[in-house]
């Protein structure tokens, strides 16, 4: 009874010290300039919103943590050298992390600046002694302490394992990314947060880890009391500094949940709880890789944006992803009791596909991000091909002995390639065309597909110019036909320039008749082959 009253004091003192303080941070993010606007792009509400939330959030958390602490008779866990050692490491990294997020949120960092920062604090926990030293899934374990070397450190016993340090840096670097590309909309972040924050503090009661049960316990209480500001119409939104805090801290729950305590858990379970926002993370990551976009790019297709796109307000569609998030959180609770990890993968990951092929088939997001892939496998091919043969003929057109040789690797090259028609021009000492190359296509002189013309200049001997024509459906892409054709071109340009420096009065090469009519030479405009 005296530790159920604890956890709903916990509970209460960290929901009524973020309350209390959002007024506060509100008026701070007004002061120093850490205002949201909306963009018309991804940014989906209506008026300037503050957003350092974050840190409102961590003083519920704080207020919470540190309860038990203060009265003799909750305190639990013990106070050894090791414990006291993780709690600085813990409190030290989610300082870090607090600043990194302050920052982006008032001046803006860049994605390294920042994934650095993340690690910086990522390196204080694992040193501190929260770290990942085993991986047990589905009745498989997997050490990652066999390598491990001991070392003293300010008086402190480390041990180091690099296989440990990866698996760490992966785990915490994955949960604060996922945490800080959910929070896209109003209440969305922090409801699911206090979701899971609330599943593993009962997975943690059930399983005497006490410690873990008080963190989690502080975090679910300073989301539910922020929630009340961060619902639609949202007066405070997390802000970096929010996000990525959540995502800390339910990695250090997750950690220490499945490492420590009596009865350990699987690692399986806290990432089953956050199934949404993982899910979404690799939804967005395969769609920037079908559409061949770097992973930081910025784009409305998380599943919130689908939601809103098929006529959801912002409040239905949050209850909509809460209800999915339950749904989760429901099958790791289960499991947990049963003891069944194969019974909550099944229904975590059957949930996640089916809610995912509902949402984005409705949208014909689906159809889309399947031709993209389909699209992204054929372009691949395709550029492995170009590259090939592209590489082996530069290589070739260094070693040719004579600039007739090295024009005929190119224009073979060129007609691997798909160019069916190619001019190669350069001035000679008078102005007349001491370089004159012609290869007829076999259509004719006009070129009815897509063109290009690239332009060298070369020490000593003027300008080069080609110009390659392609048909209307050449067997590669437009774009990756002119690419190489462009890198083989100043290959040549090269290989002419040494040539004249080694004697400028011979590199006079005349290859014809050349035709009378003048060729149409269309401005650039590759099309997809």
């Amino acid at each position: 009874m005296l530790i159920s009253k604890a956890y709903l004091t916990i509970f209460a003192v960290a929901m009524t010290g973020c309350v209390l303080a959002t007024p506060l941070i509100s008026w701070l993010a007004n002061r120093v300039g850490a205002i949201d606007r909306p963009d018309q792009f991804r940014r989906i509400h209506k008026g300037a919103v503050p957003r350092l939330g974050g840190l409102a959030l961590a003083l519920g958390v704080l207020a919470g943590a540190i309860l038990p602490s203060l009265i003799d008779s909750w305190r639990v866990g013990s106070a050894d050298s090791f414990a006291a050692s993780r709690d600085l490491g813990l409190l030290g990294s989610a300082l870090l992390i607090l600043i990194v997020g302050f920052i982006d949120d008032t001046r803006s960092l860049g994605p390294r600046a920042k994934l650095l920062g993340q690690a910086a604090a990522v390196l204080m926990l694992y040193f501190g002694g929260v770290r990942i030293q085993s991986i047990e899934v589905l009745s498989w374990n997997l050490n990652l302490d066999a390598a491990s070397v001991g070392f003293a450190l300010l008086g402190q016993p480390i041990q180091f394992s690099p296989f440990s340090l990866i698996a760490t840096l992966l785990w915490f670097l994955g949960c604060m990314n996922i945490w800080n590309l959910i929070d896209g909309m109003d209440g969305l972040a922090s409801g699911v947060g206090l979701l899971v924050s609330g599943t593993l503090t009962l997975v943690a009661i059930h399983n005497d880890n006490f410690e873990v049960a008080v963190l989690a316990v502080a975090l679910a209480g300073s989301l539910a009391g922020f929630l009340l500001y961060n619902w639609h119409p949202a007066c405070i939104f997390l802000g970096d500094s929010g996000s990525m805090l959540i995502g800390l801290l339910i990695g250090v729950i997750g950690v220490e949940g499945s490492m420590e305590g009596p009865s350990a858990i699987s690692i399986l379970f806290p990432i089953l709880a956050m199934g949404l926002p993982i899910s979404d993370t690799a939804m967005a990551i395969f769609r920037r890789w079908a559409r061949n976009l770097p992973l930081s790019a910025a784009d409305r297709r998380h599943v919130h944006h689908l939601l809103i796109g098929l006529g959801l307000g912002p409040r239905r569609a949050a209850l909509l992803l809460y209800c999915f998030s339950g749904f989760l959180c429901g099958a790791v609770m289960l499991g947990v009791a049963l003891r069944n990890e194969y019974l909550t993968l099944v229904l975590g990951t059957s949930g996640c596909l089916v809610f995912l092929l509902v949402v984005t088939s409705r949208r014909d997001e689906l159809t889309n991000l399947r031709e993209d892939f389909q699209d992204r496998l054929t372009r691949g091919r395709q550029e492995r091909a170009a590259a090939k043969m592209a590489w082996e003929a530069i290589q070739r057109i260094e070693l040719a002995a004579t600039p007739e040789i090295a024009r005929g690797i190119f224009d073979q090259v060129a007609r691997g390639l798909g160019c069916d028609l190619v001019s190669i021009q350069g001035p000679g000492a008078q102005g007349d065309p001491a370089w004159d190359f012609w290869r007829e296509s076999e259509w004719g002189v006009s070129a009815p597909g897509s063109s290009a013309i690239f332009r060298l200049r070369r020490e000593g001997m003027g300008g080069l110019e080609f110009f390659l024509g392609i048909p209307e459906q050449p067997a590669l892409a437009s774009d990756i036909i002119f690419r190489y054709a462009q890198r083989l071109a100043q290959a040549l340009g090269d290989r002419l320039e040494r040539e004249h420096s080694e004697s400028p009065t011979d590199l006079v090469i005349k290859t014809g008749p050349r035709p009378v009519a003048t060729p149409v030479r269309p401005s650039v405009s590759p099309a997809r082959g």
